[in-house]
């Protein structure tokens, strides 16, 4: 048994534990302080907390905070490796140096990806968008599920998670690869790289793209990227959707295909896409880098103009995102990554004066930037140029969090999820003559 199976056997018999007392013994008593409105039903359950994990949270004011107490800025300077982090979700505790080792042999012996799956990308159109090819290849990794055949066979629930975290150990071992290779195929028309074993995972990764790293400085930013993409919280629309499905006793290649369908939507994991084509805009228009008052300038006229600033404001923060903090900490420790393209340095002044213009417009009602508005350029700066290749980055990374929630999710005994459902003439109803007016609905 590898040490993070043994460890997580103990982890998880605690936090069931804790979460069935909770169940029990205060099942019945109130969490939030206000009502329900029809403004949180009709804007996307905006503030309605429906989503449940110990993994992270996100405050509005601080920002992301894993296990709900440790910042992102802090996250980065304990863990640099998605190993880490990934041990640190999981089991509430940062793997000593020899848990580590054993944790990434452990990745390492389950490395080879099955001869065909890589058929199954062969057999796609090159030129099929990177996100539908990930999709498809990571739906043919279900037949490799330990999971399925033992939930068939009448596993006790209670064993659950163990073969969900088997699962889940494969797929992180083996979508880099086919990510990688994706790239490859859709990009630079060649074959894939296997991976060098001796290195860790993200190295492995870049490693296998083909993209010339010599200065490591590639590497040294994926290995953030990873970490600050992995998780945030259970709410958002791909780790809602994960969590929904895998509450179905999915397996977890399936969640994950349900969560990378989610992150391939434009109002979810295509804003530092869309940031970057704002910011070559902005220098195609001036032929140059701005200087602030043009910039100033020009932003106000875009917003006025009815334009979004994609990268700006967020559904739940209402201050600056600790991920673009600590995005503008490793730039300002590398200054060499700006000099190597100009939308670095446009990304900046943006980012700078953007909050100033903003506030000038009242319905924004958070006019900092977050992790897409930076993103995106720095990938473009370090030579990863292809934009439509961006979420797949996002999906090999938010898919750490995934796993992580899910485990401790079925470790916990926790049910589908099914949450009530109303029809527009039911909020109708209970707006204008009351929520009493609602009875009938629900009386047997």
């Amino acid at each position: 048994m590898s040490r993070i199976m043994a460890r997580a056997e103990q982890r998880m018999a605690r936090n069931r534990q804790r979460y069935q007392h909770l169940l029990h013994e205060y099942g019945a008593r109130p969490v939030t302080e206000g009502a329900l409105t029809v403004e949180h039903l009709l804007r996307g359950n905006r503030g309605v907390p429906a989503a449940l994990t110990d993994t992270s949270f996100v405050h509005p004011g601080q920002g992301l905070q894993f296990l709900g107490t440790t910042s992102c800025q802090e996250m980065v300077k304990l863990a640099t490796l998605p190993e880490q982090v990934f041990w640190y979700i999981l089991l509430d505790t940062l793997p000593t140096d020899d848990e580590l080792r054993d944790f990434q042999e452990d990745l390492r012996s389950r490395a080879t990806v099955p001869d065909y799956a890589w058929a199954v990308l062969e057999a796609l159109p090159v030129e099929m968008h990177p996100m539908s090819q990930l999709q498809v290849v990571t739906n043919a990794l279900e037949g490799e599920s330990q999971f399925r055949p033992r939930y068939q066979a009448g596993m006790p629930r209670q064993e659950h998670w163990r073969w969900m975290l088997e699962d889940g150990l494969d797929l992180l071992a083996r979508l880099h690869q086919v990510a990688a290779a994706i790239y490859r195929r859709r990009f630079l028309n060649a074959m894939p790289l296997a991976p060098d074993l001796t290195l860790d995972w993200t190295a492995q990764f870049v490693q296998m793209l083909g993209i010339d790293d010599s200065n490591g400085l590639l590497t040294a930013y994926m290995r953030q990227y990873v970490i600050t993409h992995a998780d945030h919280e259970a709410a958002n629309a791909s780790a809602n959707t994960a969590a929904i499905i895998n509450s179905t006793m999915a397996t977890m290649a399936s969640t994950l295909v349900g969560t990378f369908a989610a992150l391939s939507g434009p109002l979810h994991g295509m804003a530092n896409q869309d940031a970057l084509g704002f910011l070559e805009g902005v220098l195609k228009h001036f032929g140059r880098l701005p200087t602030l008052p043009e910039a100033e300038s020009y932003l106000e006229n875009f917003i006025a103009a009815g334009g979004i600033l994609s990268g700006f404001g967020h559904a739940q923060l209402r201050d600056l995102d600790a991920r673009f903090v600590v995005l503008t900490d490793f730039l300002d420790r590398t200054p060499e990554i700006a000099r190597r393209h100009e939308v670095i340095a446009c990304m900046r002044l943006f980012a700078e004066i953007g909050p100033g213009v903003l506030k000038k417009f009242p319905k924004i009602a958070n006019p900092h930037p977050n992790i897409d508005f930076g993103s995106g350029a720095v990938l473009y700066g370090l030579g990863m140029t292809q934009r439509t290749f961006f979420t797949v980055l996002f999906c090999i990374s938010r898919m750490w969090g995934v796993i992580a929630q899910a485990v401790r999710a079925r470790a916990e005994l926790r049910p589908i999820i099914r949450p009530l459902s109303y029809t527009l003439d039911m909020v109708e109803a209970a707006a204008v003559q009351g929520p009493e007016t609602l009875r009938p609905y629900f009386t047997v």
